[in-house]
């Protein structure tokens, strides 16, 4: 478990992403990207930003302009920010839901091939 000032920080920056993903991103027509979560290291040095994309054919775009325009991000959060160390960002594709959409869709199919007098 996250130290309180870390679960702190992993808020702000979560914050602080999201208003740049807004405002400074122009991202390709029809993607929806959002932040999930961000999880930061005790030491504060690196920091996971997860982010969900929709419809997921624009995941490797996002994630590839996100990391060319890493440099820009991190000066922009050290504007924004007051702190001592602005951690190492790095992107990654959220797959907590997506594991749970396909323990849901194999759970489906599974009930959908079982006889009728087994379903209830």
């Amino acid at each position: 478990m996250p130290s309180k000032r870390v679960q702190q920080l992993n808020s702000l920056l979560q914050q602080k992403l999201g208003e740049l993903l807004l405002t400074e991103f122009t991202f390709p027509k029809g993607a929806l990207v959002s932040i999930t979560r961000v999880e930061t290291t005790g030491d504060i040095r690196h920091c996971a930003v997860f982010l969900s994309v929709l419809p997921e054919t624009f995941e490797a775009g996002v994630l590839a302009l996100l990391n060319k325009r890493l440099p820009f991000v991190h000066h922009e959060l050290m504007k924004a920010l007051t702190l001592s160390r602005i951690p190492t960002l790095h992107f990654r594709i959220e797959t907590r839901g997506k594991a749970s959409g396909n323990i849901e869709a194999l759970l489906d199919k599974v009930k959908a091939e079982m006889p009728p007098e087994e379903k209830e």
